[in-house]
């Protein structure tokens, strides 16, 4: 990825939108930008990557290195992730070295499965405080688990200190 070369000197970079590129055939492009994001100069809050595409294999090269820099993952629109991309996002906003704070997944197709797979990484994120999954596509239903899922892992309420320990309070 081009981009990424120039962008090696832009160490005091807060914000990129790279939103409405296609990144469905570019998984080496966003491995390079994973790894310019891993780099401790590097001081990126905001990453705008909706409506590019993004595929499973995409998210499993660029999860672990955007989680843990930046503040802002604007992923919206990405319609060809699954639950098992989730599944990497989800391993990814579990690490203790997660910054996310906003996390932005409307426009992904995501039903019971993929609610279930995304509840596990909520219930041990420390980080996360707006989470954004309105607008899930017309052919995409979540039924009860897939809620109730989401609802055990932003309130536990399996025992006082899990509730005091929760993502919410």
């Amino acid at each position: 990825l081009a981009l990424v070369g120039g962008l090696t000197n832009c160490t005091s970079l807060e914000t990129l939108n790279l939103s409405w590129n296609d990144f469905s055939l570019a998984t080496a492009g966003l491995r390079s930008l994973s790894d310019w994001l891993q780099r401790d100069e590097v001081n990126l809050k905001h990453l705008f990557i909706s409506h590019c595409h993004i595929n499973d294999e995409g998210l499993r090269v660029l999860a672990p290195a955007a989680v843990n820099h930046c503040e802002v993952l604007n992923l919206d629109g990405n319609e060809s992730i699954t639950a098992t991309g989730l599944s990497y996002l989800s391993n990814s906003i579990r690490s203790e070295s997660c910054r996310v704070k906003t996390l932005h997944l409307r426009g992904i197709p995501i039903g019971d499965d993929a609610m279930e797979v995304l509840a596990l990484g909520l219930a041990g994120n420390k980080s996360v405080r707006s989470l954004y999954l309105n607008d899930l596509g017309d052919d995409t239903t979540v039924a009860s688990a897939g809620w109730l899922a989401i609802s055990r892992a932003l309130c536990d309420t399996s025992s006082v200190n899990g509730t005091y320990l929760s993502n919410h309070t």
